[in-house]
């Protein structure tokens, strides 16, 4: 019992071990989300067709997108998200965002391009903190109750 105890033990601080790595890595994208926007433009794109990639049998579909930057050149970027299928028609306008001194790392401007990693780590490193502090509490309740 007290070996089976002892592995629940390591199990809920690996789990909040884990959640405490997710909390930091959703906070580092959140604060590459917020720097890219700091010093950014706004544009407006056209998806003018689709970077296609293998993955097996499978196809991964990365919109590129043409915008006219405030200077007047236009520029066209493969967006950051790749999808099993394609998530625009082609012709559709989309925002974009794009840095000043570096236009051509330009980001399609969603919540699912820009906040979706950041947010998908937030949940899961909050599940894991909670789940591992339910774990290593009931861990010690059973030692306690093991206890003469």
């Amino acid at each position: 019992m007290r070996l089976a105890l002892g592995i629940l033990d390591l199990s809920g601080r690996l789990l909040f071990a884990l959640g405490v790595g997710c909390l930091l890595l959703g906070g580092y994208l959140s604060w590459q989300t917020l720097s890219f926007a700091q010093d950014a433009q706004r544009a407006t794109g056209e998806v003018v067709g689709y970077h296609e990639t293998k993955e097996g049998e499978a196809s991964r579909y990365r919109p590129r997108v043409r915008f006219r930057t405030a200077n007047g050149d236009i520029i066209t970027i493969s967006g950051q998200l790749a999808a099993g299928s394609k998530r625009f028609a082609e012709g559709t306008q989309v925002p974009v965002v794009y840095k000043t001194s570096k236009p051509t790392e330009a980001r399609i401007a969603l919540f699912t391009d820009n906040w979706l990693g950041a947010s998908i780590a937030g949940v899961i490193g909050l599940a894991g903190i909670a789940g591992g502090f339910l774990v290593r509490r009931g861990v010690r309740r059973e030692v306690t109750k093991l206890r003469p």
